[in-house]
């Protein structure tokens, strides 16, 4: 999900939805020891149990609809790449459009996007409409293998702005 992202020459990078951290502790191993990294999420909760795994990150218990408004506050003028865990296929378009807008207002050109979305989502409505945002506010999208060994499983959508 992260590899392709070539965090390891980014100099800012974040993190929506990052959960429990299983994600972010792969995005840590992989980052650019110079490079600003901070994650956002909206449980807090999950903020919590976040906060105390990973106590090294800076996390911001907000929407990510802010992500613009957080890299403004930390002197981040863009970012290369933006990894996201956040269950689009369970959101309506008007709080997928919110995010997605924000995170183009807060990616370089040419920065990268990368999401996942589990199999049976894809089928639904919100997951079907996320699929056609996506090519809507990127000049690149693809989509990865399907991961079986995922539970359930899943594939990774790569986007570039």
């Amino acid at each position: 999900m992260v590899t392709w992202l070539e965090l390891d020459k980014a100099a800012a990078a974040a993190e929506l939805g990052p959960g429990t951290g299983v994600v972010t502790q792969e995005i840590l191993r992989q980052l650019n020891p110079a490079a600003k990294f901070f994650a956002v999420e909206l449980d807090e909760a999950i903020s919590k149990e976040f906060a105390a795994v990973l106590p090294q990150v800076k996390l911001f218990n907000a929407n990510a609809c802010e992500l613009d408004k957080i890299c403004a506050a930390e002197n981040i003028a863009e970012l290369n790449a933006v990894v996201s865990g956040l269950p689009w296929a369970a959101f309506p378009e008007t709080l997928q459009r919110s995010i997605l807008e924000a995170v183009i207002r807060s990616l370089a050109p040419g920065g990268k996007f990368s999401t996942f979305a589990y199999l049976q989502g894809l089928v639904l409505p919100a997951g079907y409409r996320f699929r056609k945002l996506l090519e809507e506010y990127f000049t690149t999208v693809t989509l990865s293998h399907v991961v079986w060994n995922n539970l359930p499983p899943a594939i990774v959508y790569c986007c570039i702005k």
